[in-house]
């Protein structure tokens, strides 16, 4: 895959066979503490400390990435959307569409922006971030434990959310009836605010095989999509 050219020069990379770390991000500008019940919330701006090589050997390119990470200081989950806006440094300006993410309780979340040349700069023209009430898990008697069997939740990550740098977290819920066997009645308890990812959730779940000493339960699963590292040198492309 050769260096993308043209207004953003944009990489989403997911693997490659010459990966490297994710370089270390800096805050560029935090917003002021926003106050919702029990707490309050704010977003912190970063960017790439040091550019990288991103080009290949007969053109020399350097990228930077972009974040948004909304911490969450409040006992409540916030339902946040984002959109950005880049820039380039001959005046090129693309917006992005809307962004989702789902902050659990006193945690942060990192929402990606995309990786650029190195002189695209990024505006957050848009942040909302509302309260919703948490999930309360379901309560199973702890004698009711279960194992599950089947390929790992990363082969579920949809590509096309890959590609977007969507992640986040979803809790499904499910019914095992039998104490060897599928489970039944996959449904998503707790959304993750990104369709695609609540259905391959509940996909991995319905392909999953269960043993239980409690047929007849209900259970439920908080499982999170995360992104691999991204970046790729182009030697030799």
């Amino acid at each position: 895959m050769k260096f993308l050219h043209g207004a953003l020069a944009i990489l989403l990379l997911v693997t490659a066979a010459a990966a490297f770390e994710r370089p270390t991000l800096i805050t560029v500008s935090t917003s002021e503490d926003h106050a919702i019940e029990g707490g309050s919330w704010r977003s912190i701006l970063k960017r790439t400390a040091q550019p990288w090589n991103c080009g290949s050997k007969a053109e020399a390119a350097t990228c930077v990435e972009h974040a948004l990470v909304v911490d969450n200081q409040s006992p409540q989950s916030l339902a946040c959307y984002a959109e950005f806006a880049y820039q380039t440094p001959d005046g090129v300006r693309v917006i992005d569409p809307e962004t989702p993410a789902l902050i659990l309780p006193r945690s942060s979340h990192e929402i990606r922006g995309r990786i650029t040349a190195e002189g695209t700069t990024l505006e957050v023209t848009h942040l909302d971030c509302a309260p919703r009430a948490p999930y309360k898990r379901l309560a199973v008697d702890p004698q009711c434990k279960y194992d599950m069997h089947g390929n790992p939740l990363e082969d579920y990550y949809p590509a096309a959310a890959m590609r977007l740098a969507l992640e986040g977290p979803v809790t499904v819920s499910f019914v095992l009836p039998r104490k060897r066997g599928a489970a039944t009645e996959v449904a998503v308890a707790d959304s993750s605010l990104v369709p695609m990812l609540d259905t391959a959730a509940k996909r991995f779940i319905a392909d999953q095989m269960f043993t239980t000493k409690c047929p007849g339960t209900r259970y439920d699963i908080r499982m999170r999509f995360r992104m691999r590292d991204r970046y790729t040198e182009f030697a030799g492309s």
